[in-house]
């Protein structure tokens, strides 16, 4: 059993051996409290906070864990401490990945969080948010993380997501009868408007549990997205679609994005650029123009962002409409589900962004992304306007 960090040690009040390696200095301290006049001690504290705290090795083998860790999670620090296989024993299987890869992020990124599963003494399922944190100190790196308990309020929404995904692929299936017996009466009877109705009907409820099935979709894979190359992909499909229809498009993507990494999903990346795009694809006629710009941007005092917008010289959104252009189903468009802006919003603000929707009447309507960025490996960022 490996022992914990002397850091550690010395605010519980142990010895510290002459053999241990020091690996963080901490200031003395008459008493080992936490706060002179309160008198308590770090284990009283720790035990009333409503997370758990703990620090492992780089080989993630638990050198400390707060007491409370017993009640919040049944999490016994004495048959934990000196542990790496503790996560492979507690975590939830189908999240084990997700955890492998956060702490290999902790390389390059020094912190990280994720929401999974841990198992309790009986077995049960706790989803928990999870945070790491690498931190390098006289004796070499240490990882510290926190656990906080969610209750049941995730698994309810991945049991939701999960129903809506089968009730979807049911409903597709009967839709696919309907057509075929469509198609069948079509063929022996004369057509007839009540058939047509029957058609135009049933292909615009499988086109709405389409778009609903993508609107109901979760983040597959993380990894480190290069901008540009959704950012082009993106612009060669839609761009001939532009065109084809008259509509002047430009491309305005700064020099700062290239080599930009956001992290994340590429394919609902691609999705919330293009149903930005196709709004403004829609709202444009013949004649009109629309444009895509792209760039990162680093202000003073904040993280790095890639911003991405699209604007359009068409109709406008009016007033009134504009505060529930992203509510799902919100729609003003004969035939349309309502659902793209919100799909758009929805995939974005999963990476942690946000997206902003300005309109005048009459003049057009911009739609603007922005996003933190995990890494850049440009040299300058386009300042900030």
């Amino acid at each position: 059993m490996t022992s914990p960090s002397r850091g550690f040690s010395l605010l519980q009040g142990k010895a510290a051996r002459a053999a241990e390696p020091v690996v963080e200095r901490i200031p003395a301290r008459p008493t080992n409290t936490v706060g002179a006049a309160s008198g308590r001690t770090l284990e009283d504290f720790t035990q009333s906070l409503p997370c758990v705290i703990y620090e492992c090795n780089p080989s993630m083998e638990v050198t400390f864990l707060s007491g409370n860790a017993l009640d919040l999670f049944g999490l016994d620090p004495k048959q934990i401490l000196g542990k790496r296989m503790v996560w492979e024993e507690r975590m939830a299987p189908q999240d084990l990945e997700l955890f492998r890869q956060k702490v290999e992020e902790l390389k390059k990124l020094k912190s990280a969080s994720l929401l999974h599963r841990l198992m309790d003494q009986k077995g049960m399922q706790v989803w928990v948010s999870h945070s790491l944190r690498q931190v390098t100190l006289e004796g070499g790196e240490l990882i510290r993380g926190c656990l906080v308990e969610l209750g049941n309020n995730l698994q309810v929404q991945e049991l939701w997501q999960s129903s809506v995904d089968r009730f979807v692929h049911k409903i597709g299936n009967h839709f696919q009868i309907l057509v075929l017996v469509i198609n069948s009466l079509n063929r022996v009877l004369p057509t007839s408007r009540e058939t047509q109705v029957l058609q135009n009907t049933v292909d615009s409820l499988m086109q709405l549990a389409r778009v609903f099935s993508e609107y109901n979709q979760a983040p597959t894979s993380w990894t480190r997205v290069d901008v540009s190359q959704v950012l082009r992909s993106v612009l060669m499909r839609w761009q001939p679609l532009f065109i084809e229809k008259g509509v002047a498009f430009e491309e305005e993507i700064d020099c700062s994005i290239e080599k930009v990494l956001l992290f994340g999903d590429a394919f609902l990346l691609e999705l919330a650029v293009s149903h930005i795009l196709q709004n403004a694809l829609e709202a444009t006629e013949k004649g009109q123009g629309a444009s895509l710009y792209a760039k990162a941007i680093l202000a003073e005092h904040t993280p790095p962002v890639v911003k991405v917008g699209v604007r359009d010289s068409g109709s406008g959104i009016e007033p009134k409409s504009l505060a529930q252009a992203l509510t799902p189903f919100f729609t003003t468009k004969e035939g349309h589900a309502g659902l793209g802006l919100s799909i758009a919003s929805r995939f974005v603000e999963m990476h942690s962004g946000q997206l902003r929707l300005t309109s005048k009447n009459g003049k057009g309507t911009e739609v603007e992304i922005e996003i933190p960025v995990a890494s850049a490996g440009v040299t300058q960022i386009a300042p900030p306007d």
